[in-house]
């Protein structure tokens, strides 16, 4: 057993103590001032060397001395712990360092290891076993190990059904909307859904429950009403990025013009760019909604001939960000765009003959405005799981002192 020096505590009321302590001083003589000015015990260990010295300017306070004394001795090394009435002063203990190997379940590298940077715990990664190789004391491990235990989880993934729709406000009159049968038997929700949906100037509802929205859909695709240009479905991963395209790949007339000297000289190239509709996401997946960032940007033709030396396009670009419930729908509209339709029709050789061959050729031009309505619902993929919770994390505490899946369509747009 280790033999301890008792400094003893002076309970003598009477006992005056100057604070003008000198610039150096060992060991037992600070231990033992402060003993005396806080009128504790103190019990050092025989394994420290009494002859060290500490340094601090002259100290002016009492109720300060105890504490001053803790930080500097936690600096050379050393433990001061309370049992009882009783402070014992003796060595930290230095810990083996050992490798621990921590196999990771799931795609959570990325997580976990800024975890152990931000804990600055030296570690290597795997690839070959998706595992963790970490340096540290055991007792440090087990704390380490219960942070990525809580951190290398499965990744949370929801379904996006998306609908791409386009009507023409020319068709709803020629069909007589406003006085037909479509809202007969439709309930009032149905009959707000299927405003939402046509004539979202009239409406300010920008989100359905996916009832009301099913039930608005029927009843317009049995009068005709809307065309379905796109309808994917894309799983999106909590925090990751999400894309879905529907654009034509299509070629533009480029000319680029190049002086030297006196000379000047244009040369054409066919420049292929992609143009219709992008949607770019990201989604954050709480437990019982989820917080959809989106960025859209539709862009049409406005010349009617795309080989064109100026080709120019109309670009239209929504950003929005918002909270969806699941089994929720989330309307984007009030969108418009041009469809330009040219018809060139002739009778072969009837149309070749000289005056006659006119009535055998048909020529037409057609330019219709469209409105676009873009609908996403929020559906929980069957793997869902709630967010694991790190609980009653307060014991890991010390070691802070020390220590895209993305999904792309790429479709006709049909625009």
């Amino acid at each position: 057993m280790l033999k301890k020096f008792l400094i003893l505590l002076f309970l003598t009321t009477s006992y005056s103590f100057s604070f003008d302590l000198d610039k150096k001083i060992n060991l037992v003589d600070f231990a033992n001032k402060v003993s005396i000015s806080n009128k504790i015990n103190i019990v050092i260990d025989e394994d420290l060397n009494s002859s060290i010295s500490f340094s601090f300017p002259d100290i002016k306070k009492e109720r300060d001395l105890l504490s001053i004394f803790k930080v500097m001795i936690s600096k050379k090394g050393f433990n001061l712990k309370k049992k009882n009435d009783i402070y014992y002063l003796s060595k930290k203990i230095n810990f083996k360092t050992n490798n621990y190997l921590y196999k990771l379940k799931y795609n959570s590298f990325d997580d976990c290891s800024k975890l152990l940077k931000q804990l600055n715990v030296s570690y290597t990664y795997l690839n070959d076993t998706n595992s963790l190789l970490i340096s540290s004391t055991f007792n440090e491990y087990k704390k380490i190990k219960l942070f990525l235990d809580n951190t290398d989880i499965k990744q949370q993934q929801v379904i996006l059904k998306i609908y791409v729709f386009e009507h023409s406000d020319d068709d709803l009159s020629e069909k007589g909307f406003k006085y037909g049968s479509t809202y007969q038997g439709a309930t009032n929700e149905t009959e707000i859904a299927i405003n939402s949906i046509l004539f979202p100037i009239n409406s300010n509802v920008h989100k359905l429950s996916d009832i009301n929205f099913y039930g608005a859909l029927r009843l317009l695709n049995e009068h005709n009403i809307l065309t379905v240009k796109q309808f994917p479905y894309i799983l999106a991963k909590n925090n990751k990025k999400f894309i879905f395209e529907a654009v034509q790949n299509l070629p533009f007339l480029v000319t680029t013009t190049t002086t030297e000297a006196t000379n000047t000289s244009e040369q054409n190239s066919v420049e292929y760019r992609d143009v219709g509709l992008k949607i770019n996401g990201l989604s954050l997946i709480h437990k019982d909604y989820i917080t959809l960032d989106i960025d859209l940007i539709m862009e049409d033709l406005v010349n009617s001939s795309v080989l064109t030396p100026t080709p120019t396009t109309y670009k239209r670009h929504i950003q929005s960000n918002t909270n969806i419930n699941y089994n929720e729908v989330l309307l984007l509209s009030g969108l418009k765009r041009n469809k330009h339709t040219e018809t060139d029709f002739n009778v072969p050789f009837l149309s070749n003959i000289w005056l006659l061959g006119e009535l055998f050729k048909y020529k037409s031009k057609n330019d219709k405005e469209l409105n676009i309505t873009i609908a996403i619902e929020v559906i929980k993929s069957d793997d869902f799981e709630d967010e694991k919770i790190i609980k009653n994390i307060s014991d890991i505490s010390i070691l802070s002192n020390n220590y895209e899946s993305t999904i792309s369509e790429v479709c006709d747009i049909g625009f």
